[in-house]
């Protein structure tokens, strides 16, 4: 049997190839390696906001990868205090291919930013908090939070009703969250602090989006959720 293709979204940065630096397409290692051992063909798409309809069409899923502030206002969420460093350029792409992925009921995990855009793109808004020492960001670190699942939506079918997850931290950085959430788009799990850090798309076949990395982990459930679900749409085409 064919393995399903899934699409992830990636960043354009600066990077370094021995004494020349150029524009790259940027994306950690760990996204496609979790989708490899789910056992699904990884695609690193660049940003193409013109092609979203194709790629939609020419893929079994796709992965929204983590990456730097939402424009909140290009996505219909109304305005954002104190923005941060943006990408318009990766905004567009993935708003359009976000909303081409939903209207073609194209199976998508959504992770960090991705989650955020899956929820602007519906219409909802993200709140925006900053640490308030006015310094700089600083690395981005780990931690783990216990996170509540709700039992009866499809994330809480796949890991069950709790688990600990690995969420980024970035010292005095931003911090977008969801705020309200977007048209049929439901809160699916909290932290402690009752914080939405996953949501799910009703009536679509597979639509999650988290706060937190599971492509960072060695459990590849939510992978292979994805993976089912985009074989079963590749097998009825």
């Amino acid at each position: 049997m064919t393995r399903p293709l899934i699409g992830i979204t990636s960043e354009m940065a600066a990077a370094g190839w021995g004494d020349r630096v150029r524009e790259a397409v940027l994306l950690p290692a760990s996204y496609a390696q979790a989708v490899e051992r789910s056992g699904c063909v990884p695609v690193v798409l660049p940003s193409a906001p013109y092609h979203a309809a194709d790629l939609a069409s020419g893929l079994d899923g796709l992965v929204f990868s983590d990456g730097a502030d939402i424009d909140a206002g290009q996505g219909g969420a109304g305005q954002q205090d104190g923005a941060g460093q943006l990408d318009p350029v990766r905004d567009a792409s993935e708003f359009a291919l976000m909303r081409a992925a939903i209207l073609a009921g194209l199976p998508l995990l959504a992770i960090g930013r991705g989650m955020r855009v899956l929820n602007a793109a519906r219409g909802g808004s993200l709140a925006d908090r900053r640490g308030d020492n006015g310094t700089s960001p600083g690395p981005a670190t780990w931690i783990a939070r216990d996170v509540r699942l709700s039992p009866d939506s499809r994330l809480g079918r796949l890991l069950g009703p709790s688990l600990t997850a690995r969420f980024a931290s970035v010292p005095d950085g931003h911090d977008q969250t969801v705020q309200r959430l977007g048209n049929g788009v439901t809160a699916v799990a909290w932290t402690d602090g009752e914080s939405v850090e996953a949501i799910e798309l009703a009536g679509h076949p597979f639509a999650l989006g988290m706060q937190w990395h599971p492509e960072q982990d060695e459990d590849v459930r939510i992978f292979e959720g994805l993976r089912e679900a985009a074989g079963s749409r590749s097998a009825a085409a």
